[in-house]
């Protein structure tokens, strides 16, 4: 038996259903380090401050290495499975 769903896709649609994923689970990072960052400096937050935080230069850049580094294992995946050498795995999670 067979699954007729996924033998109906395209690899351009698992594309735009893996990139739609990767774009919504860094929004949630992205929140996630916003809210460390206040609760650093704040007993209590509302979703309001995460909106209205502005990154400052330091905190963007460490944003922006990590947003490359997960980009990077999620759409490296693919490669992972192909390439099983323990030093390319280690490559590829940026150590």
């Amino acid at each position: 038996m067979t699954d007729a769903t996924l033998d109906a896709m395209s690899t351009d649609d698992l594309a735009r259903i893996t990139m739609a994923l990767v774009q919504q689970v860094w929004i949630m990072r992205d929140r996630m380090a916003i809210t460390e960052k206040l609760l650093e400096t704040k007993a209590g937050i509302t979703p309001e401050m995460i909106d209205d935080y502005v990154q400052t230069p330091d905190v963007r850049a460490e944003l922006e290495k990590l947003r490359a580094l997960y980009v990077s294992r999620v759409v490296g995946a693919p490669l992972a499975a192909r390439q099983r050498t323990v030093p390319d795995i280690l490559k590829r999670g940026g150590f």
